[in-house]
């Protein structure tokens, strides 16, 4: 039996094991890549350490961000010929389908082809960050904001709509930022660290809040008054969180979603307003079926305009494991950091 190279977690709180395992074999609607790039996130040092139930079956592959080169698909796959590269988000339930390895297998409806001109270790930085925020966006799980270009959109005043996107600097809350762009949406504020607002509103914050502000709510009140019905919090736990519910429409209610878990903030201390809806985000693009296929049909699109600018990364080449340990390490430091491996 044929095997292949893999970094994995083969137990928790351990750093990752360099192991062989059994070639794979695509099922009907998968694709088998020899793996080109894999991107790493905030997520992936949370499962090596404390996976926090999200792992079910071990030795676990991590880094979910992939792209690589069609080798072989099952028999119902038509729109992806082998040799092409293709970018894909992979699915956390599988354990054996993360991006550190030669070799995976992917579903062929969350993935998209990759034109010429976009590199593959460029390319891995999309996938969990523009999800994440389409699924806090557009889909019921989250605001609900009709997702562009389908018929719900149509008539709908995007112009008119505003957001605050609490973490604006990291790597999700930039894809946040390009998404509420894309969609038009008039008002898109910002609340990041000191560095990095000409980039911000380069990919189209419309205003830049300093996150060490003693006076963010009077400033964001100063631009929409009391009309805010969408926070967007990419970074905070339960006490920020309060912050960012304080920034909604005190007569309006509004929507709070927020991707780090933690108790209901509704009921912490310090909540001025009343009646806002809390949402917790969890990104992948199997969450919700139907609208995962409708986002990577439409991002591979944006892809090819290059409407979606991609975030700056550090790189690791090949399954060095402790290069790649060591990656991961510096991620739980720093939020807005990320590492690409180039496999």
């Amino acid at each position: 039996m044929s095997t292949y190279t893999a970094l994995a977690i083969t137990e928790i709180g351990k750093p990752l094991t360099k192991i062989s395992l059994p070639m794979l074999e695509p099922k009907e609607n998968e694709i088998l890549l020899k793996v080109t790039a894999a991107g790493l996130n905030q997520l992936d040092p949370r499962l090596r350490d404390l996976n926090m139930g999200f792992l079910k079956q071990f030795p676990a592959v991590i880094a979910f961000d992939i792209a690589g080169v069609v080798v072989k698909s099952g028999k119902d796959v038509t729109s992806f010929p082998i040799g092409s590269h293709v970018l894909a988000h992979a699915s956390i339930q599988n354990a054996t389908c993360g991006g550190l390895q030669e070799y995976t297998i992917i579903d062929s409806q969350y993935s998209a082809l990759l034109p010429q001109n976009i590199n593959d270790v460029d390319a891995v930085a999309v996938p969990t960050g523009t999800v994440t925020s389409a699924l806090s966006l557009f889909s019921p799980m989250g605001f609900g904001i009709p997702f562009p270009g389908t018929p719900e959109a149509e008539g709908f005043d995007y112009k008119s709509q505003k957001i605050v996107i609490v973490g604006g600097g990291t790597n999700t809350g930039k894809f946040g930022i390009q998404l509420a762009r894309i969609a038009g949406i008039g008002t898109i504020i910002a609340v990041a660290g000191r560095t990095g607002q000409a980039e911000l509103k380069e990919l189209g914050a419309t205003h830049v809040i300093s996150r060490h502000a003693s006076d963010i709510e009077s400033q964001v009140r100063g631009i929409v008054g009391d009309e805010l019905l969408y926070v967007y919090d990419t970074y905070n736990s339960t006490e920020g969180l309060v912050h960012s519910a304080n920034l909604l429409s005190r007569s309006k209610g509004g929507e709070l979603v927020r991707l780090v878990r933690g108790p209901p903030v509704a009921s912490a201390n310090g909540i001025k307003g009343a009646g806002f809806k809390e949402k917790q985000i969890i990104g992948f693009s199997s969450g919700i079926p139907a609208f995962g296929a409708m986002l990577w049909k439409q991002l591979q699109e944006w892809i090819e305009e290059e409407r979606l600018k991609f975030p700056k990364y550090s790189v690791v080449d090949g399954l060095d494991v402790d290069k790649v340990n060591a990656a991961l390490d510096d991620l739980k430091i720093k939020s807005g950091k990320r590492w690409h491996v180039r496999v």
